[in-house]
């Protein structure tokens, strides 16, 4: 018959002694993953606890982000260190101090190894179908986003793709007037672009003397003061205000690239018009006269939309965390 390899060695007296839970082993599981560190010295409520801590962070980061009083950077960088070193030390101590002479199923190798697979793939599963946190590298999107800003992003919102792919196998909704979305670019799938949602399939856009027009009606824009040597507006984007920036000395022309769709538009010194093909999208950046966007490489494909971006959940900017994405 074949010996258990969990099952405790037995003693002279032939009475089961007590299995051993080494203490390194613990330390360096409680540092890595704190909720397995726990698992393998049989504190499964501990475990939980360590569990909802880390869960905990990243709202609590925002939150305090958000009143100002701590970065949410530093909130979730130095908890996160805290939350490891505790589980690293509470695993040490709890180590000797199981005494069972049988280990349950989820303090042994096998449902370890597995846990934490399991977890990645969790972990691995929001980013790809929930959300996913996106970082603004230039100033394309100002004033709405910063460099710096750190964006939340609802991947569920317009569908979903095979991972890294910009093959849709679920639809939900297609992106509306007005939003900030993340898509990949047209030319090339591996990077990520954010920009705001002007005209729709089918639509006609001008943009003639730095002012919007959609089907022939104008966008409005009011004087919403300066940020030297910009001019700031608020821009009446369908159903949504926001601001924008202009730059009063850049040309009004545009060098366009050439692109699918291109002959469906006309350029000129004015500016240009364009007539958005079907399942197309037409995206610009709020800072207008420095955003390289549709008017320059084209629509986008409604299948290249990631999400729309609803929140600033960190910022390098003070004030900005926890703020909605307008």
């Amino acid at each position: 018959m074949t010996q258990n390899p969990y099952a405790p060695p037995l003693a002279a007296s032939g009475l089961a002694e007590p299995v051993v839970r080494k203490r390194w082993v613990g330390a360096l599981l409680g540092f890595l993953v704190p909720p397995i560190g726990m698992l393998y010295v049989v504190r499964p409520v501990r475990a939980l606890v360590y569990l909802a801590v880390a869960i905990l962070l990243i709202p609590a980061g925002v939150l305090l982000g958000a009143k100002g009083i701590a970065s949410a950077e530093w909130v979730m960088g130095l908890g996160g260190l805290a939350w490891r070193l505790a589980g690293g030390i509470d695993a040490f101590r709890l180590a000797r101090a199981w005494k069972g002479s049988t280990l349950p199923w989820y303090s042994r190798a096998p449902a370890l190894a597995g846990l934490f697979v399991a977890g990645l793939l969790a972990v691995g599963s929001i980013r790809a179908f929930v959300y996913e946190p996106f970082r603004i590298p230039s100033g394309s999107m100002q004033p709405t986003l910063r460099v710096g800003d750190h964006i939340l992003v609802k991947k569920y919102a317009y569908g979903w793709n095979v991972p890294f792919t910009s093959r849709r196998i679920a639809r939900f909704a297609t992106p509306r007037r007005g939003e900030v979305a993340v898509f990949r670019h047209p030319d090339d799938p591996s990077l990520h672009y954010v920009m705001r949602v002007v005209a729709l399939p089918g639509e006609t856009i001008t943009y003639a003397g730095k002012r919007l027009r959609i089907d022939g009606r104008d966008m409005p824009i009011t004087r919403d003061g300066e940020e030297p040597p910009l001019e700031r507006y608020r821009e009446q984007l369908g159903d949504v205000s926001h601001g924008i920036l202009l730059d009063p000395s850049a040309p009004t022309r545009l060098t366009p690239t050439s692109f699918e769709g291109r002959d469906a538009c006309r350029y000129d010194d004015a500016g240009f018009a364009c007539k958005v093909p079907a399942q197309r999208y037409f995206v610009m950046g709020d800072n207008r006269d420095n955003a390289s966007d549709s008017r320059y490489w084209g629509f986008v494909p409604e299948d290249n939309f990631v999400g729309p971006a609803f929140l600033i959940w960190h910022s390098e900017r003070e004030g900005r965390s926890g703020s909605s994405v307008q």
